[in-house]
């Protein structure tokens, strides 16, 4: 027994090593280690080949928020490979395979790790492949030896040879199971987590802008204006021509256009460069009192210069807009809002601008009580659309109150807009269930859905629209 105990450590023992090891090897953006039981969660980033292209049906691009990100990731070249069911994209960052993992109390000696397989952009079937290649390379040593960085690497370096992923990809979507009293198909430890091909091309798209704006942040530029060389987090890209300054020397630029009134001269510093700074850039860098100069000019140049364009007033999007002739209503095509040119407020025809305070609740209450007579006087008042549409802000309002929950950790309230049942707290991080509101462990969230014995079994998507042309037969490659 000593020379046992001597010669070779404990399976207790090596699944800690193995922790540390791996805690020591890999940031907490790639492996994060469970606190309430030995296991965790590792984050696969792939290294795609470049370029990488996406074929997206046409018919799930993602609407108004997202267009703007399509345009962008948008070919030229491969405008006339497009058909009219699909589009061409492309992609520098896709999210990432995530392995999330649990130590039974014999491994290595005699278990492998229990795990499930999660992803965004791969197939349950995909994923169901991955799942059987880690199984055989548990298989290979016959077990004994701690085997999770052998499964990273290989998740890692031979992903996209296993699946065969090539460029175009075309991104599928496909559920386990449509309905709970189906038989699932595909490994049980897969998972693709999303809740449609809709909102899949959303979820790519908002990855990967907010992939490349971090690894900007990350990088290291050299100023044109000052040439010295700072972080990305210092710095500031104009979109258009893709110039790179620090903050410090733009912050200076801006101020002096805008004190000497020039605020349609805010252009790229480089000589004959005519790439305009956003308005939302230029916030960022000058003070408010400063930006509000700025917005007064360019609000007044806007109007008087160039009556027929304005700015959308939403501070997320800020897209030029073209006004149609006589008219004071415009309508932002990247974000859909209807707004008043003038106020900037939502647009409200013919009415003088105004700005609703915190009567708005009582007059809608007034106007659901009133008699016909009294609501023929509000009507001829405020205008009949204008009271509906307060009625109906109330009515989401008390929507929201309604359906909105609490973390079961944080408190902190949540409204599940789509997806599946299982949330993801976005101020505590803490996985819990939309069903039930049960913490759920991070090394093995899906174990909850999965378990016969749990209330939820089976119940991971209930609640989720199905597209109605969705066929669960409808397999393609």
């Amino acid at each position: 027994d000593w020379d046992l105990g001597f010669n070779k450590m404990s399976d207790g023992e090596q699944q800690e090593d193995e922790l540390l090891a791996l805690a020591s090897i890999y940031d907490e953006r790639i492996f994060n280690q469970s606190s309430e039981e030995k296991g965790g969660q590792f984050n696969v980033f792939l290294e795609l080949p470049k370029p990488f292209k996406l074929k997206i049906q046409s018919r799930s691009l993602p609407k108004h928020s997202t267009r703007k990100e399509i345009e962008a990731s948008k070919n030229t070249a491969d405008a006339a490979q497009n058909t009219r069911n699909y589009e061409i994209l492309e992609a520098e960052y896709l999210p990432p395979i995530v392995l999330n993992f649990r130590f039974p109390e014999n491994y290595p000696s005699s278990s492998p790790p229990l795990f499930t397989l999660s992803c965004k952009w791969l197939t349950v079937f995909q994923l169901s492949k991955l799942c059987k290649c880690l199984d055989d390379i548990w298989a290979e040593d016959d077990g004994g030896e701690v085997i999770l960085f052998r499964w990273t690497q290989f998740l890692l370096d031979e992903t996209l040879a296993t699946l065969n992923v090539g460029s175009p990809f075309p991104l599928q979507y496909k559920r386990a199971h449509a309905q709970s009293n189906k038989k699932r198909r595909g490994d049980p430890r897969a998972f693709q987590d999303v809740a449609s091909h809709n909102k899949l091309v959303g979820a790519i798209l908002e990855y990967n802008q907010q992939e490349k704006e971090r690894v900007f942040c990350s990088s290291y530029f050299t100023c044109n204006v000052c040439f010295s060389e700072k972080p990305g987090s210092l710095c500031m890209e104009f979109h258009d021509c893709g110039h790179v300054y620090c903050v410090d020397c733009l912050a200076g630029y801006f101020k002096v256009q805008i004190e000497d009134g020039a605020v349609k001269a805010l252009n790229c510093p480089s000589e004959k460069c005519e790439s305009q700074a956003l308005p939302s850039q230029v916030k960022q860098l000058v003070s408010p009192e400063l930006f509000a100069k700025y917005d007064r000019f360019l609000l007044q140049y806007s109007l008087d210069g160039m009556a027929d364009i304005v700015y959308c007033p939403r501070p997320s999007c800020q897209t030029a807009v073209m006004l149609e002739s006589e008219s004071s209503m415009g309508v932002c095509p990247l974000c859909s809002l209807a707004f008043c040119a003038f106020c900037k407020h939502t647009y409200h025809g013919v009415s003088p601008c105004e700005i609703k305070g915190s009567d708005a609740r009582k007059l809608t209450e007034e106007y659901s009580a009133a008699s016909r007579e009294d609501k023929q006087l509000l009507e001829r008042r405020y205008g009949k659309r204008k009271l509906q549409r307060l009625l109906d802000e109330v009515v989401s309002e008390e929507w929201l109150d309604a359906n909105a929950k609490q973390c079961p950790c944080c408190k902190a309230s949540i409204q599940k807009i789509d997806g599946c049942n299982k949330m993801t707290c976005l101020k505590c991080r803490t996985y819990f269930c939309w069903l039930c509101m049960a913490n759920l462990p991070r090394s093995n969230p899906y174990q909850h859905f999965n378990s016969p014995g749990s209330g939820c079994f089976n119940r991971l998507f209930e609640g989720v629209d199905v597209d109605e042309d969705e066929d669960d037969d409808d397999w393609w490659f």
